[in-house]
């Protein structure tokens, strides 16, 4: 760091000359690791329940349809009880994954799984 003198008024002044560097910019070192990724890309279409909170006659109970919501994510397990799902995750240091935004499906409320390339 160089140091720059100035007299202003009888008063010398000191202040530190920042250094000027043109794209100072630094990649942030990453550690890569070769993980295996088993999980496949898939579109889950699904059943949900509709409720209704308010008044409504014979005819609109009636009228009411069960949700038909789709969801995507990598599918991390499928058995005769529940579908499992994943929508983020993150490869440690270690090789080791960590999920996010996780989501357990009834087997009896899916209608398809479609895979997604």
């Amino acid at each position: 760091m160089h140091i720059l003198k100035k007299q202003i008024c009888d008063i010398n002044l000191y202040m530190p000359r920042k250094s000027r560097r043109i794209n100072s910019y630094t990649k942030p070192k990453t550690v890569k690791q070769s993980v295996k990724f088993p999980y496949k890309r898939v579109r889950i279409d699904w059943i949900d329940i509709i409720t209704e909170g308010g008044w409504g006659t014979d005819k609109e109970f009636k009228n009411m349809k069960l949700a038909t919501p789709v969801s995507e994510g990598w599918l991390f397990s499928k058995d005769s009880e529940t579908v499992r799902i994943f929508a983020g995750y993150d490869v440690e240091e270690d090789g080791s994954i960590h999920f996010s935004e996780r989501s357990v499906f009834p087997t009896s409320c899916v209608k398809k799984i479609t895979r997604i390339h």
